[in-house]
């Protein structure tokens, strides 16, 4: 019977005092000094951070018991570059790292060349002396019986490297000291491998040669096929009654073929799937880094980001090979990779359809991009445990919308406040609800909306470049010039330039809206204009306080409240009804102008592709009120139709008399 390989991390004490064999189809050491002081740099970073608990991860190391001379050794298949550096390393740091005149504590392991015998003891040399001129601390290279052997060059020069680095910060002893030779319990920093034990009943040549155009990588998922792709992998094939011998073993064979190849398949097709960045900004809000996009399906199942995930004794959430070890845990459980498999592939096939599903699209998708920190996979993880039909899987996800949208407290009687016209948009509380709100408001329109595209969550969430956008309140129609910052100058201007080229393209019928049009594009020009001498405009200059651009602001809002008799200017410009979510890439000066001033540059961003919500654009184009001539303002008759089309959108949400004036 197959023994299974072994996967597990270890740290830096537990690859000590063994006998590591690097076989002749291995090159030398050849680690240069950029690569050694990499890992050094790294390991350095690492202590220095504030990563308590955590453990820095190298790269692994793959090995296979092997038999030499009636001894047992450890024949390294992969990472003895790492192997060797690290021993060079610790033969280094022991002594700098000795007592003051006492003897070095030694840690150590052996390393046996099988085409280079005769310096297995060379690191048994690295010594470190003074330089007699300058007292300076140097290898000893006297000690060198090798120097006409390259091996031998490339490792006293790691070792010189290695020397100088410590010698130009001290300090980096210390830190060292402190968490080179943690183990992985200790409770504090430490240095560990992914250390892969093959029990393959294989030449370790073509194992190797295998790593070498595979390369075992820290992704989880990569760790995680060799699981169901290894030729020790258990597989429930089935009975072979009335075989012989001789045609079980080939029937055998074939059904193990047959579910890898299976496997193989279909983890291409996950694969190209999971790398649709609409599906991943779908299924969750969280930054996905892996360089194999089916990493997210592994998590998903694995709950590694969801923080109503049961605890598991035997587990640690915070390993960065949890998932790995997660699957692992349930092909042991199972007995059978296949129905693991299985098991994995059903959650695959769930998230598929919830993808392609209208209303889970955009539900689902809801309540992943309102997610807090922390709990970026929770509404998925929770999806998951479900084991209802379709009808009981909406009503569970509208309850969950539901919860979400409660409406926040009042502050005296600590009660849910009744009405959405309670919510005030200079209240932390209700101005972070406003904007779960619109959010929402923004998703279900999409949603609601059969003909049109489904909401892109992904726009929604990133930029072209893939930085994340940060969603942000702002009014529609800025008619306080309260709004405006105090001592920001630079703000200033941008506000008067904004409205200046906005009133410009204004073409208005009536003479006396038309004179004071003229007027304010005069002002307005005039508070803009460079002076040639100090190279700034007036309303930058010392001369320009707060209380001129007040006035300004002040003149501005008024003439566009009497563009429009419908306007209602004593309306709270805090209140749900005024407004809109605008990415806070877009000018922050933008909202703080009155509505024409926006529906300008809006309007001409969305004729340019430039993304913005259905219900911002709705606003902007002027599309709640199509039988209103004027498209200048932001009345009380659009802030009506608003609140109604919200209504509409949303009771299924919100209790009934939530919207209630």
């Amino acid at each position: 019977m197959a023994i299974n390989n072994i996967m597990q991390r270890k740290a830096i004490p537990e690859l000590l005092n063994k006998k590591y064999y690097i076989p002749e189809y291995q090159r030398g050491y050849r680690w240069e000094d950029k690569q050694v002081l990499n890992l050094l740099d790294d390991l350095d970073t690492f202590f220095s951070g504030d990563t308590k608990g955590q453990f820095y991860c190298l790269q692994p190391i793959v090995v296979k018991e092997v038999t030499i001379d009636n001894e047992k050794w450890l024949e390294v298949i992969d990472g003895q570059q790492r192997l060797t550096t690290i021993l060079i390393l610790m033969k280094v740091f022991d002594q700098l790292n000795a007592p003051k005149f006492g003897l070095p504590k030694t840690h150590s392991y052996t390393i046996r060349y099988a085409t280079r015998p005769s310096i297995q003891n060379i690191f048994d040399t690295i010594s470190i002396t003074s330089e007699p001129s300058t007292n300076k601390a140097v290898i000893d290279e006297s000690k060198n019986q090798w120097p006409g052997m390259i091996d031998s060059l490339y490792i006293y020069n790691a070792a010189k490297t290695i020397l100088n680095w410590f010698m130009d910060e001290q300090p980096r002893i210390f830190r060292y000291g402190q968490y080179f030779y943690n183990t992985v319990n200790s409770g504090d920093k430490s240095v560990q491998v992914v250390w892969y034990e093959t029990n393959e009943d294989k030449d370790p040549h073509d194992i190797f040669n295998r790593m070498n155009s595979l390369k075992v990588g820290l992704s989880c998922s990569e760790l995680i096929r060799s699981i169901f792709l290894s030729s020790c992998t258990k597989f429930n094939l089935g009975t072979f009654d009335g075989l012989s011998d001789s045609l079980k073993l080939e029937v055998e064979k074939e059904r193990f073929q047959q579910k890898q190849s299976s496997i193989n398949e279909k983890w291409d097709e996950i694969e190209q799937q999971m790398r649709d960045e609409s599906f991943q900004s779908f299924l969750t809000s969280r930054n996905i880094k892996s360089r194999n996009a089916i990493d997210l399906l592994f998590d998903l199942v694995s709950g590694k980001y969801a923080s109503n995930k049961p605890f598991n004794s035997n587990l640690n959430k915070e390993d960065e090979l949890y998932t790995y070890l997660y699957i692992k845990n349930m092909v042991d459980v199972d007995g059978d990779a296949w129905t693991t498999w299985l098991s994995i592939l059903n959650v695959y096939e769930k998230l598929l359809f919830w993808y392609h599903d209208r209303d889970l699209y955009h539900r689902i998708g809801f309540l992943n991009t309102i997610a807090a920190t922390g709990h970026e996979d929770d509404a998925v993880y929770t999806l998951l445990a479900e084991r209802k039909g379709k009808i009981a899987l909406r009503n569970k996800v509208v309850s969950m919308i539901k919860e979400a949208m409660i409406l926040p407290e009042n502050k005296e009687t600590h009660q849910p406040i009744e009405k959405l016209s309670q919510l005030s948009y200079d209240n932390n509380i209700h101005y972070n609800y406003i904007k779960r709100l619109l959010i929402l408001y923004n998703v279900e329109t999409s949603r609601i909306q059969t003909s049109s595209e489904f909401f892109d969550f992904d726009k929604f969430r990133y930029t072209a470049d893939k930085k994340h956008k940060i969603w942000t309140l702002e009014h529609i129609h800025a008619q306080n010039s309260d709004c405006l910052p105090e001592t920001n100058k630079d703000s200033w201007y941008e506000w008067i330039v904004f409205n200046r080229d906005s009133l410009k393209k204004l073409v208005l019928g009536d003479p006396n809206l038309e004179k004071q049009r003229i007027s304010l594009v005069d002002q307005l020009e005039r508070d803009s204009a460079v002076n040639n001498e100090k190279q700034e405009p007036y309303c930058k200059s010392i001369k320009y306080t707060f209380e001129n651009i007040k006035e300004l602001f002040d003149d501005v809002a008024n003439f566009y409240a009497q563009l429009d008799a419908k306007a209602d200017k004593a309306k709270p410009m805090h209140q749900l009804s005024n407004m809109a979510l605008l990415d806070l890439g877009q000018n922050a000066m933008v909202g703080k102008s009155p509505f024409e001033v926006k529906r300008q540059i809006i309007s001409n961003q969305i004729a340019d592709n430039k993304y913005y919500p259905i219900c911002t654009q709705k606003v902007f184009l002027k599309l709640y009120d199509k039988d209103s001539m004027q498209i200048h303002s932001w009345s009380q008759r659009d802030r009506e139709l608003y609140l109604e089309d919200m209504k509409q959108k949303l009771t299924e949400y919100l209790p009934n008399n939530s919207f209630i004036q």
